[in-house]
């Protein structure tokens, strides 16, 4: 399990970016252990011959993307049974060629969405979408947002992977589905913890399992 990267990307970007609407359909990159998730950054090495031919064709069109994590990472090329129904919706902020023939991709999740139809399969995946809106049903999500943050910030105190400065990010986030995903996308988690969350809509059980990540890691890190 490797430890996340983190990449600054100005509020200007991101902001722009997330209004994009999303289109019905939409090319799939399958991810091998890495979850994308809704509001946040990450950098790709993609490297696989029809995933540069998606990138090269996304990058000279509108950037979007459907980010869908792969059930079974030993699985050479990942069809339509190989990946998770519910990915993430994104846009291709950068892409640099490097010398070996890969390339390097920072991408920003935008929303959850749900691969709805299967419409074709080569020279990659394409498929019919459609965004799995947050559940909102509790009253108390202003205290699990604040406790979420208090525990987060104790983490990042003690963590040395983590930044001081991610924080400060979280203590100014008020969306709690936003918070999650910004939680969730710094920690050092298994891919399948990543999905788990992805595919909760309900915003009050992500928070408690999110809440329940930050206990298990302040235990780790204290004892």
């Amino acid at each position: 399990m490797s430890e996340p990267e983190f990449v600054l990307v100005s509020a200007e970007e991101l902001a722009r970016a997330q209004e994009l609407p999303l289109p019905a359909a939409l090319p799939v990159l399958p991810l091998k252990e890495t979850v994308v998730l809704p509001g946040t950054m990450t950098p790709l090495a993609i490297g696989q011959e029809r995933s540069l031919t998606l990138i090269d064709d996304i990058v000279r069109s509108d950037r979007l993307v459907a980010l869908h994590c792969v059930c079974d990472p030993e699985v050479p090329t990942p069809g339509w049974d190989d990946i998770y129904p519910v990915g993430s919706g994104a846009f291709v902020h950068r892409m640099i060629r490097v010398p070996d023939g890969t390339v390097r991709v920072v991408v920003q999740g935008l929303r959850r969405v749900l691969a709805t139809r299967h419409l074709q399969e080569a020279p990659y995946l394409v498929s019919e979408v459609e965004v799995v809106p947050d559940v909102v049903e509790a009253n108390d999500l202003e205290t699990l947002t604040r406790t979420a943050q208090e525990l987060y910030a104790r983490v990042v105190g003690f963590v040395p992977y983590l930044p001081p400065e991610l924080h400060i990010a979280a203590a100014t986030v008020t969306d709690p589905s936003t918070l999650c995903h910004l939680i969730a996308s710094t920690l050092r988690l298994e891919a399948e913890q990543k999905q788990r969350l992805l595919e909760l809509p309900d915003v009050e059980q992500r928070l408690r399992d999110v809440l329940l990540l930050l206990d298990h890691e302040l235990e780790f890190v204290v004892d």
